[in-house]
């Protein structure tokens, strides 16, 4: 009798698990909103720029660029002299899922230095100030959409710099 409570205890557990997949896998199918096409203009402005030394880079991304970043350049890219309230503009940019990600090169090398754990020792930003835990935010935290006609003036997104606080 024990075993067969067992049993159906794990067959209702593996029945429940299969069901939350599917609901799971059903929802992530799911069609997103529809993208009304579009020509768009944004400007980044950036905060909490500790120095002027150096460049602050930023790269406007799709979702498929983003898993790439880092081994590719997202197609649309800018960089600007470091100071607070430095912007940078990405223009005729088509209606889509976006997400901006940016950092402060500090040392002038062309390049986010990281340390000897990964952890990057420039600062770094993305839109909607996402923040990763053990690495990167996802695309999710930090996308925004572009739809429709585009804006006049240009979209204005606004990114905190800022560095890993580690104990």
């Amino acid at each position: 009798m024990t075993s067969t409570r067992l049993f159906s205890r794990s067959a209702r557990l593996a029945a429940a698990l299969t069901i939350a997949t599917s609901i799971s896998a059903a929802c992530s199918l799911a069609s997103p909103e529809p993208v009304e096409p579009g020509i768009h203009q944004i400007e980044v402005v950036f905060s909490n720029v500790q120095s002027e030394t150096g460049m602050i880079w930023a790269s406007l991304c799709t979702k498929e660029q983003h898993a790439k970043l880092g081994q590719e350049p997202c197609e649309m890219s800018a960089r600007v002299d470091a100071k607070d309230g430095a912007s940078v503009s990405f223009a005729d940019v088509p209606s889509g899922i976006y997400a901006i990600s940016a950092y402060h090169d500090s040392n002038a090398n062309a390049a986010l230095d990281f340390d000897t754990r990964g952890i990057p020792y420039e600062p770094t930003g993305n839109s909607g100030n996402a923040k990763g835990f053990f690495g990167p935010p996802s695309f999710d935290q930090m996308k925004f959409r572009l739809s429709g006609p585009g804006e006049t003036p240009a979209r204005q997104i606004s990114i905190k710099l800022s560095t890993v606080d580690m104990p």
